[in-house]
């Protein structure tokens, strides 16, 4: 795993300077990638990488120019089937210089040109440069595991994997406060949006293309609807020697590996997997929640003992402020998902001894595995009559997940005008089927969104890689077209994959009541200490002031502490924002 970042100067800049500033912004990178750094330049472009050596360890130095032809590349990820690419590359007379994947992209682009992200199958940001030609092309993977920001400043192309980078240069950005008022509803930023109006993020599944000052972007995947005929058992077999497949890819590596694992089905059956392919036990790692009800770390001592692995759990009775400041601050947008402290936790738990670590994350969203897909069909007939001519069932779905609803919004702005729901994709509002509609919103929008961005920034702060065997191509393609019977009915969930795990786990273990890997927000926020730093935090002029009322953000507060234990989301979603505007607002215009 690794941070990129570039320039592409205009005729002002002197390519000594744009060296200078591509230093400055690895070196505010270099937690993604402590192992190794460089810089490439010609007369127009500067590349820079700093790197986690994962793969090829002696060779694998980046920037990477290619031994043929007069293009560089600067990478961030890994690609799985990359020996199997290099062989048919070899036969078509490819010579290689080194071992690394890194080479393999460049060799990919030279024979497939644009097209080359449809033949990769892993987790990547890249950016190749064509001296020759001056063009710059980009890359960001299927399901956007890794991330890549860009903004056009002074005439010059600048991209980098976190925003703190750009910021690094001098870089100001300009509130996008649409983006908030997102943030407001889903507790994270869309996936095809920047917190700033002025930085961009290229999206999941998208190529780019920048040529003599203009920016093309187009999408070169995503996932068709393709029903799949097939028995049931058939399924449950064909999906089995799937996950076996992608773990067993995602462990290839010049470093040992360990797992996450919280005891829940998803990283269980991940682990599970990987203990089969090794022959010594595998490191794995959890958090326990001493004394609070969502403490899952027996599960996950349990999944260990079944399964033999080398088990680690870090132990964490309560939140601390300054902990929790420092992952907000690294987040570089607004995000107030519940795991990001434990997250966090785990991570700095799991880099202490492997720099890989597997996960189960993505199984929820494929396998249909959140209470919401079976929420409208056991309500009461009334409510689904009003719902049929007054709403649809996907309105009422975004206003189950929605923390402030869009009334709550234009209560609570000091301009109601800001107030939006301009975060469905298209392919989302033209699918007829509600299932499928909800479904592609929980993989295009809430997974990237909120749990793929918090995954990369709680593992590049303690620089350890994260591989989520579940969102491997193959997998992922079939799971999304299998019958939706098989994955969920009007009661449970993930209902094939809870079977394939019960092949090896007790019924008691398996079906469990799904609990998550969240962390016990509404406890923590009441503890004493927590509850005066969040009163004397909002009765201050702080900075969200500046486009919230304070009276309405106030009572909100007030109202928790009185006993509306409901509004603690709400208190949590403010609290973020706060610790993060503080953070940030130096680097604001």
């Amino acid at each position: 795993m690794c941070g990129i970042a570039g320039i592409i100067k205009n005729n002002k800049r002197t390519i000594a300077d744009n060296v200078n500033s591509v230093n400055n912004m690895l070196s505010v990178l270099n937690k993604r990638g402590p192992d190794d750094s460089g810089v490439f330049s010609d007369n127009v472009c500067v590349l820079g990488q700093t790197r986690l050596s994962i793969i090829d360890l002696d060779t694998g130095h980046q920037p990477m120019k290619d031994n043929t032809h007069n293009i560089t590349i600067t990478f961030n990820g890994e690609i799985y089937n990359y020996q199997e690419l290099r062989k048919d590359l070899e036969k078509k007379g490819y010579v290689f210089s080194t071992k690394s994947d890194t080479e393999v992209i460049l060799k990919t682009y030279i024979e497939y040109g644009a097209n080359c992200p449809k033949y990769l199958d892993g987790m990547f940001a890249f950016v190749i440069w064509n001296s020759d030609t001056k063009k710059l092309f980009a890359a960001r993977d299927r399901f956007g595991k890794k991330p890549l920001y860009y903004t056009l400043h002074e005439g010059q192309f600048i991209f980098a994997s976190e925003i703190k980078a750009l910021f690094k240069i001098g870089i100001r950005g300009t509130i996008d406060y649409g983006a908030i008022d997102n943030y407001l509803s889903l507790m994270y930023i869309p996936p095809w949006k920047s917190v700033y109006s002025n930085i961009h993020v290229l999206p999941p599944a998208h190529i780019l293309l920048y040529i003599n000052g203009d920016v093309k972007i187009k999408k070169y995947w995503s996932l068709q609807n393709k029903l799949i005929n097939i028995q049931y058992q058939n399924a449950k077999k064909k999906i089995n020697e799937l996950i076996n497949k992608a773990v067993r890819k995602r462990l290839i590596a010049d470093v040992e590996i360990g797992a996450l694992l919280s005891g829940g089905v998803d990283s269980t059956l991940v682990t599970e997997r990987a203990q089969q392919h090794v022959t010594k036990p595998i490191k794995t790692f959890s958090v326990s929640y001493t004394g609070h009800s969502s403490d899952e770390s027996k599960y996950a001592q349990r999944a260990s003992e079944t399964i033999g692995t080398d088990h680690h759990t870090l132990e964490t009775p309560c939140v601390s402020i300054e902990e929790l400041t420092k992952v907000i601050e690294y987040m570089d947008e607004p995000h107030a998902d519940s795991s990001n402290f434990p997250q966090h936790l785990v991570s700095l738990l799991a880099s202490s001894k492997v720099k890989v670590a597997l996960s189960g994350d993505g199984a929820d969203e494929l396998f249909m595995g959140y209470g919401w897909y079976w929420k409208y069909w056991n309500t009461r007939k009334i409510v689904q009559l009003k719902n049929f001519f007054f709403s649809t069932p996907f309105k009422e779905y975004i206003k189950n997940i929605s923390v402030f609803t869009k009334d709550e919004r234009k209560k609570i702005w000091k301009n109601p005008d800001v107030v939006n729901e301009n975060f469905i994709p298209k392919e989302i509002e033209q699918e007829k089927n509600l299932l499928k509609k909800i479904n592609l919103f929980d993989i295009l929008v809430y997974l990237p969104g909120q749990l793929l961005s918090k995954i990369d920034r709680t593992s590049m702060m303690h620089s350890l890689e994260i591989r989520s065997p579940f969102l491997d191509t193959e997998l992922a393609e079939f799971v999304y077209n299998i019958p939706t019977e098989y994955k969920m009915n009007k009661h449970k969930g993930k209902i094939i994959l809870k079977d394939i795990l019960s092949d090896s786990m007790s019924k008691e273990f398996v079906y469990r009541r799904k609990q998550g890997f969240g962390a016990p927000v509404q406890e923590w926020i009441k503890e004493k200490d927590i509850a005066q730093y969040i009163l004397d935090l909002f009765n201050k002029d702080t900075e969200i002031y500046k486009f919230l009322k304070k009276d309405e953000v106030i009572n909100i507060i007030e109202r928790f502490y009185k006993g509306q234990k409901e509004l603690y989301y709400k208190v949590w979603s403010l609290v973020c924002l706060e610790i993060w505007m503080k953070a940030n607002s130096k680097y604001h215009e």
